[in-house]
């Protein structure tokens, strides 16, 4: 800590953030040290939650600043904390991104995701961090923890689509509704969508309903979604789920999409390209993933990993994830947050491709401004 005292008076958001990332790994590595013991849903401790990692990256942070760099440069997140899920919304020349935050050096069961957070850019990397969007609600399904929101500008207003997750981490779809993106209001009526075709949906226990994403498609509106369906035989199988609407709150099951994932096919999230629709997502223990089809709701070719590790060793969770696709000052890109072993985890953003034999590639990160 004494090393790092010189840093904490330097002006600037990167500073502040790579402090506060290192002040995270070290506190929590320090509390390990003393007896505390990580704990998770799970029954296991977390991938990295260990003093060894947490205070090896601190040490590798506040090294990297010694030696004059910026290790955590173009890596977005609010200071001291780990960002996952994500939508970003492109107004005229600035960018907002609604994010999921919770703690460096904690699993989501230990420390609660509270609330989803806010911030806008004019170029992907200086950042302005706004007042939370939405939180956590007594009365409510989402009275535990809030993950993943979706944000679509429709009819003069946003809509922001989010997971609500109760004590039994039951999961639903909630709403909440802003004319300017800063200020929401919940929908009176949440939850306002969980599925039944293909899996009896209960508040009772853990029941996967998350990661919403909304695509229009002419005067359709589609809902994507991570779930799981059932085999004949009762055994579950993961899938993401679709439900369609012309109005936004009331909705309807439609099908599944199997993706051919052995363990999740987590952040769906749909574009529509030269009448082609291609589906990102979430491969996990693999990486960012992507498939193509001419039919929203199904026919959908997988085409492979995007961004990520098809060899990748340890937790299935700590892959490249959460990516969604979309154009800023006449160029695309694509965002995509890598959760660290330690759950240390940012949102970053990469040059992206329409290729002509209609396959998607990747480029070089953003790390100036653009």
């Amino acid at each position: 800590m004494s090393r790092l005292g010189p840093f904490r008076v330097k002006e600037g958001f990167e500073y502040k953030k790579t402090v506060a990332s290192i002040e995270a790994l070290a506190n929590r590595a320090d509390l390990i040290s003393r007896g505390a013991r990580p704990d998770t849903y799970f029954g296991q401790p977390p991938d990295g939650i260990s003093y060894d990692n947490l205070i090896t990256r601190a040490y590798r942070h506040l090294e990297s600043l010694e030696r004059g760099e910026l290790p955590l440069e173009g890596k977005f997140c609010e200071p001291g904390g780990s960002c996952s899920d994500h939508s970003v919304v492109v107004v005229g020349d600035k960018v907002h991104l609604f994010y999921t935050i919770d703690s460096i050096g904690y699993d989501w069961p230990e420390r609660y995701v509270h609330y989803i957070g806010h911030a806008s850019s004019t170029n992907l990397v200086d950042w302005n961090i706004h007042k939370p969007a939405v939180a956590i609600h007594p009365e409510g399904h989402e009275v535990y923890q809030v993950w993943a929101p979706a944000v679509i500008h429709h009819d003069g207003m946003y809509w922001m689509f989010y997971t609500g997750v109760n004590y039994n981490v039951s999961q639903a779809t909630v709403l909440a509704t802003s004319k300017d993106l800063y200020n929401w209001e919940r929908y009176e009526k949440n939850p306002l969508y969980y599925p039944t075709k293909w899996n009896k949906w209960t508040q009772e226990r853990w029941f996967d309903n998350r990661d919403v994403m909304i695509f229009k498609d002419n005067d359709t509106f589609y809902m994507y979604f991570y779930t799981a369906g059932l085999r004949e035989d009762g055994s579950a199988f993961p899938a993401c789920g679709v439900a369609s609407s012309k109005n936004l709150v009331d909705w309807k099951d439609e099908t599944l999409i199997e993706l051919g994932c052995k363990y999740a096919c987590e952040s769906p999230f749909m574009v529509k390209h030269e009448n082609k629709y291609y589906l990102f997502y979430t491969d996990c223990g693999k990486g960012t993933s992507y498939a193509v089809s001419d039919n929203p709701l199904g026919g959908f070719e997988v085409k492979g990993l995007l961004i990520g590790d098809e060899n990748h060793v340890g937790d299935t969770a700590h892959v490249p994830s959460c990516s969604e696709v979309f154009e800023f000052k006449g160029k695309w890109y694509i965002s995509v947050a890598e959760r660290l072993p330690g759950n240390e985890q940012y949102i970053e953003f990469m040059r992206f491709y329409w290729n002509e034999d209609g396959s998607v590639s990747v480029g070089d990160f953003v790390r100036e401004p653009v």
